[in-house]
């Protein structure tokens, strides 16, 4: 999965070309809203492809546009820009940065963590409207029907985030392969495939 600046910045930058977003709480409140199912399930990851629409590492658009045609509030609009952005981040990854996995050909989950942890929170220090979404997130109102998360997920994963990424970062890497520089080049391709989509609804 992506870490929550990287889907800050894409949505951020996705929101400049759709400015009734650029300022909505909700809107980007739905952007980090998905990974809430972590306060239900921890480290199981069995429920979470459910949860992003089965856009998961995998793009599958019709459940996005499907989700859309349902929910269309500033929240929802946030939530499949969020799952889009995963369904690009896994396939990118696998594909260009190669040096993440183990000679088994696994994932090193703990160099993963790595980092991506610390380069979410050098682009943290280095976004200088960070802060302000932060406000707006902390601000937003949380959806008390929403379909597959309950309110108290979606708040708790708030609190937990918001909190986080107002202290420091918790680890100290040097990024080798998930750097600043690619994370900002996937958030401008990211763009392509979120507006095609969306132009569906």
């Amino acid at each position: 999965m992506a870490y929550m600046m990287v889907h800050l910045l894409v949505a951020r930058r996705w929101a400049e070309g759709h400015p009734e977003f650029l300022e909505s709480p909700e809107f980007y409140y739905g952007a980090i809203a998905p990974d809430a199912i972590h306060v239900r399930d921890g480290n199981d990851k069995s429920h979470k492809n459910e949860i992003h629409l089965n856009n998961w590492g995998r793009l599958h658009e019709q459940d996005v546009i499907d989700y859309w045609h349902e929910r269309l509030s500033p929240f929802d609009v946030g939530y499949g820009v969020h799952v889009l952005t995963d369904a690009q981040w896994v396939a990118r990854y696998e594909e260009r940065l190669r040096g993440l996995f183990k000679p088994n050909g696994k994932l090193d989950i703990d160099l993963y963590f790595l980092e991506n942890i610390t380069t979410d929170f050098a682009l943290r220090d280095r976004t200088p409207w960070i802060g302000h979404l932060l406000d707006l997130i902390d601000a937003a109102e949380t959806p008390g029907d929403h379909p597959l998360l309950t309110a108290y997920e979606i708040g708790r994963w708030r609190e937990v985030m918001v909190e986080a990424y107002r202290n420091p970062c918790p680890k100290e890497h040097a990024s080798r392969f998930v750097t600043p520089e690619y994370v900002l080049e996937f958030v401008e391709d990211s763009l392509t495939l979120i507006n095609r989509v969306y132009g569906k609804i």
